[in-house]
């Protein structure tokens, strides 16, 4: 490869409309009330492993400890990311120890800070490359434009704006020696960006081959050696940072654990399909992807009117004709664009818009799930490199540029607005606020004791030890819902509280004699539901008659629990379009005692018209039905389905 030195001077205007826009933008993000759903459990995973993240504990990624067979406690392992990405979290949270709502803020602020910090390092990649600031601030902006770029810029995880901006970093490395020939900063920027998220590779990949091949075509040994030299530091670089994150995870087991048993080893053996799960749907995959690509290919502003992203937190509508058309249009204008022979440093530009497929394919068993969408992000160099290479450049009339500036300048920053507004959900904001309070108060009443966890928590645990329900005996304490009569520890909470460990067990065997005394208000082949009445509203007990000890809890259905309100403005304000309040549950909300199995589900406190309940299974093509049953509280008169 052959450095050009005509580079373009540098454009004051141009970046303070940039930092300007992003500025704008940006600021929408960081409203507390903006708070994206279908996002919250991987960023309080996130937040966990960080908030673990200490010198005590070898800087081992873990999100929580449990006891063993034998009561020892043991980490569960979520240590497959490089340290450092993590540890930029810890370090925006450390001032504020004693309030989680806080800490979640700080980290999300953190990443939109990344995600400008991506933006800005596109835009200087491809300010070299056009030899145009302006057209370059055009591509950015409205490749930064899109659903997948917006909606996940504050999603805290190492796998979003963290990634991207590593991914970005070494794009803006290749840009600087694809026209300086400065070698050594962009193997120490892919060093750097390796610390912070594995996406690197997905860039250095498609780089080091596509370099390789046009050395080889040339006759260039000197390029074709620095461009093997990269991919192999990249691996060896890589692998050293992983190994130390293995031989920790080794050690923090007990050194015990065979190697490829380690958590770490076998999430990146299934990640990348060595590990089959399966018959992979390559059709279902493919199509997923061009849909994707198609999101990402056109901003939100424009894209929110062809997919419906306003009532789901993702967009789900996978297929969607119009969108894999953008897709294929889009993938097929780039390759034919990079592959003319006009266009300089080609290299830095193919690789970048082959990246988000590269990985996509090699991470084919995670990013198939609807739960990884934001995967899409990594498609945004198909975008950067059309806009780039479409819009007008220097020779074309400086009225069209100016407009084409503007015009996407407004775009980026409607497009933040509506995502804002999309996103915007106070009634959310406010349960996560009471969650990460009602977490707050019971990790500082139970930091490091035994806790028995009945309640699905979302929030993460510090410092304590969660048991199973088999070893609830060695637990010092019960976390769960609400019991009537029983005081808890965190009178105060909202949603989860904590209780004495004896005082829980005395309390369910008042409950367990009540149901022997009365008839139950719904019996399916396996359970008995019954209804009890209390100051608060009322509470369901559903007992497993037959529950042995041996018994898989994990293997059964969910459960489906559905009030129906007397008066509909009772509901929460998401629910009222569906005419009842949710709530479900699963296996972990059971007992064992006596060879029975139950759980105590609280009901609200609002006059309720009728209760409807049962067991569902999960298939790929929807719900099915195992049993359902309906009755009213106020007559007790019940149906069987």
């Amino acid at each position: 490869m052959t450095p050009s030195h005509s580079l373009t001077p540098p454009s004051p205007p141009a970046l303070a409309l940039l930092l300007l826009a992003l500025a704008a933008a940006y600021l929408l993000g960081s409203d507390p009330d903006r708070w994206p759903p279908g996002k919250n459990i991987m960023m309080l995973n996130h937040m966990a492993i960080a908030e673990n993240l200490s010198p005590e504990h070898g800087f081992l990624g873990f999100y929580e400890q449990r006891l063993d067979d034998e009561g020892r406690r043991v980490y569960v392992p979520y240590n497959r990311f490089p340290v450092f990405g993590h540890l930029l979290i810890k370090l925006v949270t450390l001032p504020f120890p004693d309030d989680g709502w806080t800490r979640l803020r700080a980290a999300r602020l953190l990443m939109l800070a990344l995600h400008a910090a991506a933006a800005a390092l596109a835009w200087l990649a491809l300010r070299r490359l056009v030899r145009d600031p302006w057209t370059a601030l055009a591509a950015t902006l409205l490749a930064f434009s899109s659903f997948h770029a917006l909606y996940f810029a504050d999603m805290v995880a190492t796998e979003g704006a963290v990634g991207l901006f590593g991914l970005l970093l070494v794009f803006h490395g290749m840009a600087v020696f694809a026209t300086e020939g400065r070698y050594g900063q962009l193997v120490a920027k892919t060093c750097g960006a390796l610390l912070l998220d594995w996406h690197v590779y997905a860039l250095v990949g498609p780089f080091v081959a596509l370099g390789l091949a046009s050395a080889w075509r040339r006759g260039d040994g000197r390029a074709a050696r620095r461009c093997l030299t990269l991919g192999v530091v990249a691996v060896l670089f890589g692998s050293v940072v992983l190994g130390a994150n293995v031989a920790r995870e080794h050690a923090a087991l007990g050194g015990e654990t065979p190697l490829a048993e380690l958590p770490s080893v076998r999430s990146a053996l299934q990640r990348t399909g060595v590990v089959s799960r399966g018959a992979f749907d390559w059709p279902g995959f493919a199509e997923q992807q061009f849909s994707r690509i198609g999101l990402a290919s056109v901003p939100y502003a424009v894209s929110r009117f062809v997919v419906d992203v306003g009532e789901t937190p993702v967009a789900r509508r996978y297929g969607t004709p119009s969108l894999v058309a953008v897709s294929v249009l889009a993938v097929l204008a780039t390759l034919v664009l990079v592959v003319r022979p006009t266009v300089r440093c080609r290299l830095p530009l193919a690789a970048l818009a082959l990246s988000g497929p590269c990985w996509a394919i090699v991470m084919r068993e995670t990013v198939r799930f609807g739960g990884h969408e934001f995967n899409g992000m990594f498609y945004t160099g198909v975008p950067l490199v059309l806009f780039a290479l479409t819009l007008p450049r220097p020779g074309r009339p400086g009225v069209r540029r100016r407009v084409t500036v503007l015009a996407a300048a407004a775009t980026f920053v409607l497009s933040c607005f509506l995502m804002a507004r999309t996103t915007h959900d106070p009634e959310l904001a406010e349960l996560e606020r009471m969650r990460a309070a009602d977490s707050d108060a019971i990790w500082n009443l139970a930091e490091g004791k035994t806790v028995t966890v009945l309640t699905r928590l979302y929030y993460y645990s510090r410092g304590v030890v969660k048991t199973d329900l088999d070893k609830r005996h060695l637990a010092d304490f019960v976390l769960g819902d609400r019991l009537a009569g029983v005081r808890s520890l965190t009178p105060d909470n909202r949603s989860s509280f904590l209780y004495d460990s004896s005082v829980y067990e005395a309390a369910l065997t008042r409950y367990e004699r009540r149901a022997d005394a009365q008839r139950p208000v719904l019996q399916s082949p396996d359970h008995d539901v019954h209804f009890f009445r209390n100051e608060r509203g009322g509470e369901l007990l559903y007992l497993r008659r037959e529950c042995p000890a041996a018994m898989d809890l994990q293997g059964w259905p969910r459960f489906f629990l559905h009030v129906h309100p007397v008066d509909a403005n009772d509901l929460p304000a998401d629910r009222r379009r569906h005419g009842f309040e949710n709530r479900d549950f699963d296996h972990s909300r059971f007992w064992r005692r006596d060879g029975k199995c139950y759980a105590v589900r609280s009901l609200p406190d609002y006059g309720i018209a009728s209760i409807r309940t049962g067991q569902f299974v999960a298939r790929r093509e929807g719900y099915e039905q195992v049993w359902a049953g309906s009755f009213s509280p106020s007559d007790r008169q019940c149906r069987l389905s």
